[in-house]
């Protein structure tokens, strides 16, 4: 081989090949629970598998979405009977969930009514999707609070059966689940006939399952402060002491079954922390507790294969509802940068909070923006649930736009530029007057907050709120388009200034507002 050919070879050989991730493209669902039977709804995530931020109100099917996903992807232990969630007022023959996805084979995982689950089913594939999947909700979260209790907490049963069930563990030098070592030595359980082989082994699994505990504890622990930390709650930490668990062999049962949570804040220990901190600061242990389990249960796929990997799925309902506005802002710089290679599904009843959330992400280009609304078809019956893209008034503006019709085209321009402005305030605490009802606080009011913050920074010599440029461009969009809107009659309009309008508030939409 000649030596111009030895150098164009090297770059090849010195090549990683990096895996091809199968994500979720879609889901499907009918007949089941809040999704009655008839036309399948379908959720579009695109042919790329994006992240999905979906709004529903309460009773709109948001939960039942959940429902049908951990249902679906429930690999132990799971539903059985299709039957048994089928929609009680008007149910089918024609049932099903299912999963698209973007790669591998097959392309599809589906449960139909009348079937056996897919975990019976579709074999390995099946199980190394759901081997990656994470569901939280606000009730999981209420069980790590522990707000309905009293007494030292105890989360022996909710680490162990749930959020570690499969972590891996070393036992005898090799690397096993959780669950596993849990299920053995609940399965070595004597009972009544406790002869001296049986009492030794379950001794012995006693003991594997004491020191796996005992090994790992500390790392999730380590992580999860890590993770409370990054949520903005400095001051606050946490622990997890695990019991030793032993076979009594008087009451013929497991003893020991315990892993106490303590708590402190600012190096004060709390002792009953489910009576003692607020809500948010419980609902950031919990988060960081399940979100740093998630990460040490599922670590980065490897990256020296070309073979298909499943995605890592993160599913999160109402996880949020105990932290105010100002607090949430960090747990989606959490997701965006410690589980940026996770696909996330994050529903929420909470309108405000779905307009901040889609604002910070947005730019991302990685999501996809749902909502979900109850349409009443009758009076007297239930309703049936609505799928709907939320409405990107600039995308409306500019296809107004080009068809000519400037008119439809301004209005959607000014609602994107209140929509904007509305969370710029919410998100950055832009003091505005008091309104008893938010409805009646005025763009202009909104709009003079900012320019307001700005001229605050200007003063303290600080980085700008917003651009200088930025602001006259808006203050001339406002005279010429968004102001005549308000008046009576209809406004002059001149092509070349609403498409002035629409690339200004376009710029405005992108605009990454600074911190005070």
């Amino acid at each position: 081989m000649s030596e111009e050919a030895k150098v164009t070879a090297a770059p090849v050989e010195a090549a990683v090949r990096l895996p091809k991730v199968a994500r979720i493209a879609r889901i499907g669902l009918s007949d089941y629970r809040a999704f009655p039977s008839g036309q399948p709804y379908e959720f579009d995530l695109s042919k790329s598998g994006k992240n999905l931020l979906l709004y529903g109100e309460n009773g709109s099917g948001k939960t039942s979405l959940y429902r049908a996903l951990r249902d679906l992807l429930a690999l132990y232990p799971g539903p059985e009977n299709f039957a048994d969630l089928r929609h009680i007022f008007a149910p089918g023959e024609e049932g099903f969930v299912s999963v698209g996805m973007t790669a591998g084979t097959p392309d599809e995982f589906r449960w139909d009514y009348g079937d056996e689950h897919p975990r019976k089913t579709a074999g390995q594939p099946y199980a190394a999707l759901a081997e990656h999947c994470r569901f939280l909700d606000y009730k999981a979260l209420l069980e790590t609070n522990f707000v309905h209790r009293s007494g030292e907490p105890n989360l022996f049963g909710l680490l162990v059966e749930e959020v570690l069930k499969d972590l891996p563990v070393i036992v005898g030098g090799k690397l096993e689940p959780l669950r596993k070592l849990y299920g053995r030595m609940r399965a070595l359980d004597p009972g009544s006939y406790q002869s001296k082989r049986k009492l030794e082994a379950v001794d012995q699994a006693c003991e594997d399952f004491s020191a796996a505990l005992r090994n790992h504890l500390p790392e999730v622990v380590e992580e999860g402060n890590r993770l409370v930390s990054k949520l903005g709650y400095n001051g606050l930490s946490f622990a997890l002491t695990p019991t030793p668990v032993y076979y009594d062999r008087n009451k013929r049962g497991f003893a020991g079954q315990d892993i106490t949570l303590s708590v402190q804040l600012f190096n004060k220990p709390i002792d009953y922390p489910q009576i003692f901190l607020n809500e948010a600061r419980l609902t950031a242990l919990a988060l960081a507790i399940y979100l740093g389990a998630a990460r040490l249960v599922l670590r980065s796929p490897s990256t020296d294969s070309d073979e298909t990997t499943m995605v890592r799925l993160l599913v999160l309902d109402d996880v949020l509802i105990g932290l105010d506005l100002a607090n949430r802002i960090p747990v989606l710089t959490v997701l965006n940068t410690e589980f940026s290679d996770w696909q996330i599904l994050l529903l929420t009843y909470d309108r405000i909070w779905f307009e901040l959330a889609k604002e910070n992400t947005e730019h991302s280009g990685q999501w996809t923006y749902l909502s979900l609304r109850d349409i009443r078809t009758a009076p007297g019956q239930i309703g049936r649930p609505c799928i709907e893209p939320c409405p990107d008034f600039l995308v409306f503006a500019d296809k107004h736009f080009q068809s000519g019709d400037l008119m439809a085209a301004a209005v959607y321009i000014r609602a994107a530029f209140e929509a904007r402005i509305k969370n710029v305030c919410e998100k950055h605490g832009i003091k505005v007057n008091y309104k008893s009802d938010p409805k009646d606080v005025k763009a202009d009011q909104l709009w003079q907050g900012i320019v307001d913050r700005q001229k605050e920074r200007q003063n303290k010599r600080q980085a700008d709120f917003i651009p200088t440029a930025l602001v006259s461009d808006v203050e001339t969009v406002r005279s010429t388009i968004l102001n005549p809107l308000s008046h009576s009659g209809v406004p002059g309009l001149v092509t070349t200034e609403v498409q002035f309008a629409l690339e200004t508030i376009k710029k405005l939409q992108l605009h990454q507002f600074k911190k005070v």
